[in-house]
């Protein structure tokens, strides 16, 4: 193709930019070095922040070219980045406890959802709205949340078999089928599902329950984190910004990910609503956005010990290393 006719392309790229508000991107140096990303789930709203931090060249200022590789339900992530094909995650902190209770050398660096949006969600015609109002109902759990939530019945005093727990699907329409009484998930996901939908729900959220959680994750091989501290931190930072820049800019984040980087088929309205409803989970920490906070890691390590989810004497300090978004957050 004729240069002038690259050119002519570049330029028509960059106003498109500029009229939806958003920097134009230059291509990732020769220089920059390359970090792959592995999603726990496909490319939505809930990573808007990493995209805004590639749309606005975070990534790029720290001489990085960041890649996210889209995870799903076919997709065991953190056995890919044990494996190397990627050198950071993000998960719900539940499955990196397991990982490590059985071996596998990964540490915690950062956290995005401070507190996880998970949920005891119900119609808000027929809200439950206490733990002892699941008695005798039907509630939807993922097979990973079940001994968790018997746990929580129990500490309620409660018959755990006085409640019919079955195995959830992804989609939570058998809430309003009247299949079920309760779903439990994320109120920023399946909620926000719902609420799209014209269906108003009551969450309980399972963090103020007892059921202490961390969602996005974000996690590495040791043996990557001790080679590799400078530009770990550095994409900690640019991760910051990105997510810093997605928080104050909603709406073009959510254009973003519908328009350029999200899977195919996503709602502008379900995006925007979501993550707008994912920022006080998110921004729910004083040293800043990412921070981690290690006695809450003791207290979730100690209630997978309690349920016999984990039988090593893991402690937050075997788990977690705040120290790289520590020297993020430090500039």
């Amino acid at each position: 193709m004729p240069a002038s006719r690259i050119a002519r392309r570049q330029v028509l790229a960059g106003s498109a930019a500029l009229a939806l508000g958003m920097p134009f991107v230059r291509r990732a140096a020769a220089a920059d070095a390359p970090v792959a990303f592995q999603l726990s789930w496909i490319k939505s709203i809930q990573y808007g922040g990493y995209f805004a931090g590639i749309e606005t060249e975070s990534y790029a200022k720290q001489g990085i070219a960041a890649t996210f590789n889209s995870g799903g339900p076919n997709v065991d992530p953190v056995a890919n980045v044990a494996a190397g094909q990627a050198q950071l995650g993000d998960r719900p902190i539940g499955p990196l406890i397991l990982a490590r209770d059985k071996g596998i050398p990964i540490k915690v660096i950062a956290t995005v959802f401070q507190r996880s949006p998970l949920a005891v969600m119900s119609l808000a015609a027929k809200p439950i709205r206490t733990v002892k109002e699941m008695e005798g109902k039907t509630v939807a759990v993922a097979t990973s949340n079940r001994p968790l939530v018997l746990n929580m019945l129990r500490d309620a005093g409660m018959d755990p078999q006085s409640v019919n727990i079955v195995p959830s699907a992804p989609d939570p329409s058998a809430l309003v089928s009247g299949q079920i009484d309760a779903y439990v998930g994320y109120s920023t996901n399946q909620g926000v599902m719902l609420q799209t939908r014209g269906v108003e729900i009551f969450a309980l959220n399972a963090h103020d329950l007892g059921l202490p959680e961390t969602a996005g994750t974000i996690y590495a091989r040791e043996d990557f984190l001790a080679g590799n501290r400078d530009l770990v931190v550095r994409f900690l930072r640019a991760t910051i910004a990105g997510w810093r820049w997605a928080l104050e800019h909603k709406d073009e984040t959510a254009t973003l990910m519908v328009q350029k980087y999200g899977a195919p088929g996503l709602d502008l309205k379900a995006q925007r609503t979501e993550l707008a409803a994912s920022e006080p989970f998110i921004t729910d920490n004083s040293k800043g956005l990412l921070a981690v906070d290690p006695a809450l890691y003791d207290r979730i390590i100690a209630l997978y010990r309690k349920v016999d989810m984990i039988k090593s004497p893991m402690t937050a300090a075997d788990l977690c290393d705040p120290s790289y978004v520590d020297a993020a957050l430090a500039i």
